[in-house]
C-alpha cells in the first residue's frame, strides 16, 4: 500500500470562479484516484482561501469524494504555515514555539568549565536553531511583516546570547556581532536574493523562472515577496543579468569517463607555511624543473579587485617552437579570484583545443589558485558548477593516449617568470568590458550577502561597540576556555560581570547610600583598583590608572588605540589582568 498528498492552487479574479475551478480540481483528482483503484481520504483534506477579503473566506467549501471541507483559518503545506493573508504572522509563532527547546538545550552545553568551545556552539546554534527558524524561508520570509520578523529575531538573540554569555542587557548589535550571526531582516534580503539569481539560473520554460522574470503590478505596496525584495537586493549591491544557468542533471560517476591521462599537483615539495618569497621560488624552480620541459606550457591566472569585482582572466602559453600567445578574458563585474581563475582555465583549454597545430605534445598547467585545482582534482562527476563541467569537458578532449595533461600549483609572487606574467595579463582583462559576462548564483549570493553585513554594521548605533570595533565584525573568541571567551565577549560588548558599575546599576552590587542606579558617577559604581572614575569597559581599556604599566608594556603606549586592543587575545589578558588587580584590592594587607 502506498500513500502521500498534494496540494491544488486554484485562481480567479472573484471568489466563485476560484471555488469552481478548485472542485473541478478537485472531481479530477477523485476520478483519477478511482480509476488507479486509490481513495481520497476526503475528511483529511483541507481549503485555504488567500484573499484580500475577509468575506471571500466565509462560507466557502468544496466537495472532496463526496465529504464537505469547509475553508480553515491556516494550513500547513510542507512544514510551512499558510494564513489568509500570507503574512505568516501563525507560521512565526510556531516557529518561536519550536525553537525555544532547542536554544535551552544548546545552553545546556555551556558550562564554563567543560563547555564547547565557541566554534562548535555557533555551529550547532546555525543548524540546530538557526536551521529551524529558516526552513524554507526564502518563500516566506520576504512577505513577513517587520513585527512578525521581530518574533523570530528575539529567538536568534537569545541564540546569540547562549554562544557569547552576554547579560540580557547587552545591545542587541554587539551580542549578535559577538556570536557572528546576521539579524534576521538581514537574511530576507540574501535569501531573497539567492532565490531569484537561481530561478533566473533555471532552463527556459521552468515555472519559477517564468515567475521571476514576471512583473504583475503590485495592487498593495504593503505586499512584498521573494521576487520584489531580491530585485531591490540586486539593485543595492550591483548585480545584473544574466545569470549563468545551473548545472544540468550530472551523469552518475560510473557513467562518466574516467581521464587517466589528466593529473594534478598541489605542492612543489616540502615547504614551511611562512617561507619567504625567495625560498618558495627556488622550490618552485626546482619542481618546475623535474617537468617535462619539451611541453606545451600554459600559465594562468585570474585577477579581481579586493576579490569581488571587475574580474579578469589571464593565460599566457609557450609552444615547444618557441611562440607564445596571451589571453585575455573578461570574468564579470561581479566575480571571486576563484571563478576568475577558473575562466582563466576555460580559455586556456579552449584556446588549445582550437589551435590543434602540435597534438602530441604534453600539457602542462601552472595555476597559483590551490582551490580551483582542488576542486578540479575531485573529478568531472564531482563539478557542482558549469564553469567546472566545461573545464572538463576540455580536459577529456584534449587528453588521451598519446597525450598528458598535468595541472600544477605553484606559489603566486614570488618571481616565478610565467605566473608573474600571466598575473600582468589577468590585471589588463580585468579593464575589458563586464556587461555581458554572466554572474553565476553563487557570485551573487555572495554579493548579498556582502551587501546585507555592511548594511548591518552601518546600523550600529554610535556608542562603546562601534568606537571599539570600528566597520569590523569579530571572529570566534579563539582562547582556550570558556570562562576566558566569555570574558572577552562581555568586555567588547560592554556589559561585563566583572564590573562593579554594571553590578551596581543592574542591582547587584548595592551600597549603604545608593542600591541601584545608572549613573556613572555613583561611589557605588568606581574601580575598586584605582578608585578614580566607574570600571565600565572604557575605563580598563583606556584609561585605568592601575593598569598602565600593563597598557605600556603590552602596546609601547599607556594609550592604545582600539586596533590594538580588540583582539580577542588581547582583551583576554586585560580580563586576566583586571580581575588580578580585583583580587589583590579585596585581600586585606
Amino acid at each position: 500500500m502506498y500513500a502521500d498528498d498534494t496540494a491544488a492552487l486554484c485562481a480567479g479574479n472573484d471568489i466563485t470562479t476560484a471555488k469552481r475551478r478548485a472542485q473541478r480540481a478537485a472531481d479530477a483528482l477523485v476520478h483519477w484516484a478511482r480509476q488507479s483503484k486509490m481513495l481520497v481520504a476526503g475528511e483529511k483534506t483541507q481549503l485555504l482561501v488567500l484573499s484580500q477579503s475577509a468575506a471571500d473566506a466565509a462560507d466557502c467549501a468544496i466537495k472532496v469524494d463526496g465529504k464537505l471541507v469547509p475553508a480553515a483559518d491556516r494550513l500547513k503545506l510542507l512544514g510551512v504555515t499558510l494564513d489568509r493573508l500570507l503574512h505568516f504572522g501563525a507560521h512565526c509563532r510556531s516557529l518561536r514555539s519550536r525553537v525555544r527547546p532547542r536554544t535551552q538545550q544548546l545552553r545546556k552545553l555551556t558550562g564554563r568549565s567543560w563547555g564547547l568551545e565557541e566554534r562548535q556552539l555557533r555551529a550547532v546554534a546555525s543548524g540546530y536553531v538557526g536551521g529551524a527558524l529558516l526552513h524554507a524561508a526564502a518563500a516566506w520570509l520576504p512577505a513577513t511583516p517587520q513585527s512578525h520578523v521581530e518574533l523570530l529575531e528575539r529567538e536568534m538573540r537569545a541564540a546569540a546570547r547562549t554562544i557569547t554569555g552576554c547579560p540580557l542587557s547587552t545591545p542587541a548589535h554587539a551580542v549578535m556581532a559577538e556570536a557572528g550571526l546576521m539579524p534576521v531582516a538581514a537574511r530576507r534580503d540574501v535569501l531573497a536574493a539567492k532565490l531569484l539569481a537561481r530561478a533566473h539560473a533555471l532552463p527556459e520554460g521552468d515555472p519559477l523562472r517564468a515567475v521571476a522574470e514576471g512583473g504583475p503590478p503590485s495592487r498593495l505596496k504593503t505586499v512584498t515577496g521573494w521576487r520584489g525584495v531580491g530585485h531591490d537586493t540586486w539593485r543595492a549591491a550591483g548585480i545584473v543579468l544574466p545569470i549563468e544557468p545551473l548545472l544540468p542533471a550530472r551523469a552518475p560517476p560510473w557513467e562518466v569517463a574516467a581521464c587517466p591521462h589528466v593529473t594534478f599537483s598541489l605542492d612543489i615539495g616540502a615547504l614551511r607555511r611562512d617561507a619567504p618569497p625567495d625560498e618558495l621560488h627556488q622550490a618552485a624552480q626546482r619542481h618546475l624543473a623535474s617537468l617535462p620541459q619539451q611541453a606545451i606550457w600554459v600559465w594562468t591566472d585570474g585577477s579581481a579587485d579586493a576579490g569581488v569585482r571587475s574580474g579578469g582572466a589571464g593565460a599566457f602559453v609557450e609552444w615547444p617552437d618557441g611562440a607564445t600567445d596571451e589571453l585575455r578574458v573578461p570574468a564579470g563585474q561581479l566575480c571571486s579570484s576563484f571563478r576568475a581563475e577558473m575562466v582563466a582555465l576555460r580559455a586556456a583549454l579552449t584556446h588549445l583545443r582550437d589551435h590543434p597545430h602540435q597534438p602530441s605534445a604534453p600539457i602542462t598547467i601552472c595555476s597559483d589558485s590551490q582551490s580551483a585545482l582542488a576542486t578540479l582534482r575531485e573529478g568531472p562527476a564531482s563539478q557542482k558548477t558549469l564553469l567546472g563541467a566545461a573545464i572538463w569537458t576540455e580536459l577529456a578532449a584534449l587528453a588521451g593516449p598519446s597525450r598528458r595533461i598535468h595541472l600544477q600549483w605553484v606559489p603566486s609572487h614570488c618571481g616565478v617568470d610565467g605566473n608573474e606574467r600571466a598575473d600582468e595579463i589577468a590585471k589588463e582583462a580585468a579593464a575589458l568590458p563586464q556587461a555581458a559576462v554572466p554572474v553565476d548564483v553563487a557570485t551573487a549570493h555572495r554579493a548579498a550577502a556582502r551587501l546585507a553585513r555592511d548594511r548591518t554594521i552601518a546600523a550600529w548605533p554610535e556608542g562603546w561597540y562601534r568606537t571599539l570595533m570600528e566597520d569590523r565584525l569579530p571572529p570566534p573568541a579563539a582562547t582556550g576556555d570558556r570562562s576566558s571567551a566569555v570574558d572577552v565577549h562581555q568586555l567588547r560588548a560592554g556589559h561585563w560581570s566583572g564590573s562593579r558599575q554594571y553590578l551596581h546599576r543592574i542591582g547587584r552590587n548595592p551600597s549603604d547610600d545608593c542600591r541601584q542606579c545608572p549613573d556613572t558617577d555613583c561611589a557605588a559604581g568606581l574601580c575598586t583598583v584605582c578608585r578614580e572614575e566607574a570600571d565600565t569597559p572604557r575605563h580598563f581599556f583606556f584609561r585605568c590608572p592601575a593598569l598602565m604599566g600593563w597598557r605600556l608594556r603590552r602596546y609601547g603606549t599607556i594609550f592604545p588605540n582600539p586596533e590594538d586592543v580588540r583582539d580577542d587575545g588581547e582583551v583576554a589578558a586585560l580580563a586576566a589582568a583586571v580581575r588580578d588587580l580585583q583580587s589583590r584590592t579585596a585581600t586585606p594587607q
